[in-house]
């Protein structure tokens, strides 16, 4: 759970490496298309034109989060209201898991509580600051390491197959749970395509 108060940690949160779970919403967007580096093809705007462009991007940015927050809810109360869902993500995890392995051979069980063991140290009071840079460096080593079995995983067929039937199943439970769904995603690809759009032409601009 966020806790708004709470000072931002070094660490990644634990469902950031754990979790499986599809956020349908943002799967079913796809991802920016990367910029290309081109030469400008108009001269730089002015100053004051450049400050209200930056204020309108930082206003569709805020309506973007917003979306993603309003159907980020939605899916969790989808899913809570839904115990086969829930089983369906259990299910998925562990499939995953399974299939994940690392350069050492160590299962994923293993990496993961290596990983939890060196952020308890991390975090703990009591570790000497001369050993801190290098438990930082073998736990940054080790997440990226995670991170990369992770994504090789979720190529395999009967990952794919398993994490397209929760999405499925997931965004059918969000459009019972909440009838504006469809309405807010395709809000939320309008969005995400306004901000490429300006993001292109402050590429060209400079």
């Amino acid at each position: 759970m966020n806790r708004p108060n709470q000072a931002r940690s070094p660490f990644p949160r634990r469902n950031t490496i754990r979790t499986v779970r599809a956020f349908v919403a943002v799967a079913a967007l796809g991802t920016f298309t990367p910029l290309r580096a081109e030469p400008p093809a108009t001269p730089p705007k002015p100053a004051a034109e450049q400050g209200a462009d930056m204020q309108a991007a930082r206003q569709l940015h805020g309506e973007y989060v917003e979306l993603q927050k309003r159907l980020g809810m939605i899916q969790e109360k989808a899913v809570k209201a839904h115990p086969e869902l829930q089983k369906q993500e259990q299910a998925l995890e562990e499939m995953m898991m399974a299939k994940m392995t690392s350069s050492s051979g160590a299962s994923a069980k293993d990496e993961l509580a290596a990983i939890e063991k060196l952020e308890q140290k991390l975090r703990s009071k009591d570790t000497p600051d001369s050993e801190r840079q290098a438990l930082m460096s073998e736990y940054q080593k080790k997440t990226q390491a995670f991170r990369e079995a992770q994504f090789k995983a979720l190529q395999d067929p009967e990952v794919k197959k398993a994490q397209k039937a929760l999405m499925d199943a997931t965004l059918a439970a969000m459009k019972q749970q909440d009838p504006k769904t469809e309405e807010l995603m395709q809000q939320l690809q309008q969005k995400q395509a306004q901000m490429q759009q300006m993001m292109e032409s402050a590429g060209h601009g400079k």
